[in-house]
This record gives C-alpha cells, sequence and structure tokens, in this order.
C-alpha cells in the first residue's frame, strides 16, 4: 500500500459546502473585543477563535468573510490557514504560508479553510488609521493576503512576535503597548467610542468630508480619481458597502424581535432602490442571497464571523 498522502488541495471542501453549527457539540470559542480607549479609531475590533477542543468536520472549518472596507492583521497558532475557491479540476486551497498576514480591503467576500484546529486571531483597523500607524499603500494590499514581514519593515517584527506568544486575554494589551503611543502621536480622539454599526460609516463618512474639500480646487471626476487612489475603491462602492452592513444590522434586530423578515421592507428602509437592488448587494458583499444568509447566518458553523459581528 502507498504511504503518499494526497495533497491537502484534494482533501478540501468546496467553498459552499455546508456543515451544521457546533454549539451543540462544545463552544466554538469565538470572541470579539472592542478597541481599549487608547486606540479607538484606530483599531475596530479584535476577533478571535479557538477550536481546539471541537471534532470539526472538513466543511465546518470553513471561515466566510464579508466584502469590507476594513484593513486586517491576521495570526494563527498550531493552524494553517489560507484561502479556499472553486478551479476546473475542484476545490483549491492556498495557504498563507505565513504565521502573520495583512490584508487590504474585499472587494468581494472570501472563504478561509484549515487542514485542522488550532487558534486564530485577527485585529481589524479603519483603512486610513491602518494605513498611518504602518506606512503602506493601500492600493498594494485591496484584495490582497500578504505576510505581514514581506510588506512590513524588522521594526514591527517585536510587534508580529509578541502577537504570537500571547495568550488571548494578553491581546489587546500587546496591541495597545506597541500602537497607542504613535496611534496618538498621529490623531486625537473626541467622542465616546462608536459602535460596530457606526465604525463603518464612520470611515466612508470621513472619504466624504475628504471629497467634498477637494471638490473645491478639482473637477468632479479628479477628485473621483483622488479618491480611488487614496482608498482603493470609489465613495460609491464604499457607500454601498456601509448601506449592506445596516441592512445586516436591521434583519438582526428583526430576528432577534421575533418578527418576520419583510425583505421588501428592509430593502426600502436600507435606502435600496427595490428588493432586487438589495437582493445583487447582498450577494455581491455575502456571495448569497439575503435569504440564503440568513439561514445560513443562523444555521451553519462557517458563518461564526456573521454571528460575531451582527
Amino acid at each position: 500500500m502507498s504511504s503518499i498522502q494526497p495533497p491537502l488541495s484534494m482533501l478540501a471542501p468546496g467553498p459552499l459546502e455546508r456543515g451544521p453549527r457546533a454549539d451543540g457539540h462544545g463552544a466554538a470559542h469565538s470572541r470579539l473585543r472592542l478597541a481599549p480607549p487608547a486606540l479607538q479609531g484606530a483599531l475596530v475590533a479584535l476577533v478571535g477563535r479557538d477550536t481546539r477542543s471541537l471534532a470539526l468536520t472538513s466543511a465546518q472549518r470553513l471561515s466566510h468573510f464579508p466584502a469590507s472596507p476594513l484593513v486586517a492583521i491576521s495570526w494563527y497558532r498550531g493552524l494553517d490557514a489560507g484561502l479556499i475557491g472553486d478551479s476546473a479540476s475542484g476545490p483549491c486551497w492556498r495557504p498563507f504560508a505565513a504565521p502573520v498576514v495583512i490584508s487590504g480591503s474585499q472587494s468581494h467576500p472570501t472563504v478561509s479553510w484549515t487542514p485542522g484546529t488550532g487558534r486564530g486571531y485577527m485585529a481589524c483597523f479603519n483603512a486610513d488609521a491602518a494605513q498611518a500607524l504602518f506606512g503602506f499603500d493601500l492600493t498594494a494590499i485591496q484584495d490582497r493576503f500578504v505576510p505581514a514581514a514581506e510588506l512590513l519593515g524588522a521594526q514591527w517584527a517585536p510587534l508580529w512576535d509578541a502577537l504570537l506568544a500571547s495568550e488571548d486575554d494578553a491581546l489587546l494589551s500587546v496591541l495597545e503597548n506597541h500602537l497607542a503611543v504613535p496611534w496618538q502621536a498621529l490623531q486625537g480622539r473626541t467622542g465616546a467610542q462608536p459602535s460596530l454599526r457606526q465604525m463603518g460609516r464612520h470611515w466612508v463618512e470621513r472619504l466624504a468630508w475628504k471629497a467634498q474639500q477637494w471638490s473645491g480646487v478639482h473637477s468632479t471626476r479628479h477628485v473621483e480619481r483622488r479618491i480611488k487612489s487614496f482608498s482603493g475603491r470609489s465613495l460609491r462602492e464604499w457607500q454601498s458597502l456601509v448601506r449592506t452592513e445596516d441592512l445586516f444590522f436591521a434583519a438582526r434586530d428583526r430576528y432577534e424581535a421575533g418578527q418576520p423578515l419583510d425583505w421588501a421592507g428592509l430593502a426600502q428602509s436600507g435606502g435600496f432602490a427595490d428588493q432586487a437592488h438589495m437582493s445583487r448587494a447582498t450577494k455581491r458583499i455575502t456571495g448569497f442571497s439575503p435569504g440564503e444568509f440568513a439561514l445560513r447566518f443562523i444555521m451553519d458553523e462557517s458563518f461564526w464571523m456573521y454571528r460575531l459581528w451582527v
């Protein structure tokens, strides 16, 4: 009998395969923590997931993520991770091949997969704050996952080393210890900490303010090019992301109140032209129609990130 093992890409599930929620067999230990006061306006949230105690199937080790305007630093302990998609020969898994990766804003939903269980973390930043703190070009990482060591210089190695070496409860302190001083030097804060629902809107409002400033001295077309060069996409695209995220919150509120999901009403109150427009926007952000997304949000293990965020 041959001892040669097939490559992991041959064993990976398709990105649309379904696996039931694991809650009935033990907590999945998914956790979201908001930014400490010293990092408000820069860090949006710290997300962690520990699956070591769970016997997850291949499909349950998928993770679905929405299109997003945020920049994320992700790191893994005892865990290989990478993106999964379809190819002509079947599911294709592309491992990150680095313990710490940085991802830019994502124009489309993404699906990751791990061949085993372990711990993974994601620090989510407002895009302009990440650009100011770390000094990279937002357009260079848009729709990409780049090894941190490749993107940034050795000056940030102590941060990566500390994140990889620290336990869950210390991670926010690590981020604060390394980033609070440079962040405070870059930008002061006013007002209370915004909620997750407000974070994306705040970023888009700041882009709109920049566009208004630039419109006083530049043509409309020049302003559009400048916004896209600065942020990676047009202001209209950013506004569509925020409007669709608001829809998710509104649908969740109705579900938790025991009310039916009136898609036509949600489309109208959410500022969409009609229900078809809302459906197209939802599919562009998540990869699923509103009804399919709602079903998977409630039932599928791979939608753990959506349940944490929304």
